[in-house]
């Protein structure tokens, strides 16, 4: 969530008090301190919000976290992978590239993916002719707390 939205959210919320201070402006011989004072106000319940956000987002990241240590049967290299889909929802993953990343076969690097597909915690797509590609899909944090204790 940008900051911006969260400051036109402050205005669309209470549109009338953005007016009177703009008109506070106007009938005061343009002194802009009624209206400064009230832009700072939204600013600062802007960055509340954010803060709140951020840590209601934090606090579910902890959460997947502590369900995917639960899940005894992922390796790793698996846990690893998912941490980092969740922090990065659009990253997208080839066998290729998560063998280089752990320095592990081409063999390993592939059950590791294809069991993570299994699971349905990864989406499998082809690009081109033989190369796998695995997204993390939109729902991800959902499958994994809908994970059983031993994945």
């Amino acid at each position: 969530m940008r900051p911006g939205r969260l400051i036109s959210r402050q205005l669309v919320e209470a549109p009338a008090r953005y007016a009177r201070a703009f008109l506070h402006t106007e009938t005061d011989g343009n002194d802009l301190t009624y209206f400064i004072v009230h832009q700072i106000k939204v600013i600062l319940r802007a960055f509340e919000d954010l803060d709140a956000y951020i840590e209601r987002k934090a606090a579910e990241t902890r959460e997947v976290e502590r369900v995917l240590r639960r899940a005894t049967d992922l390796n790793h290299r698996q846990l690893a992978l998912l941490a980092h889909a969740i922090r990065h929802p659009d990253a997208a993953y080839t066998i290729r590239e998560h063998r280089t990343s752990h320095a592990i076969a081409y063999a390993t690097a592939r059950a590791d993916l294809l069991r993570l597909a299994a699971l349905g915690l990864l989406d499998r797509h082809l690009a081109g002719r033989k190369t796998n590609v695995f997204l993390a899909p939109p729902d991800l944090e959902d499958r994994i707390r809908s994970l059983p204790g031993d994945a």
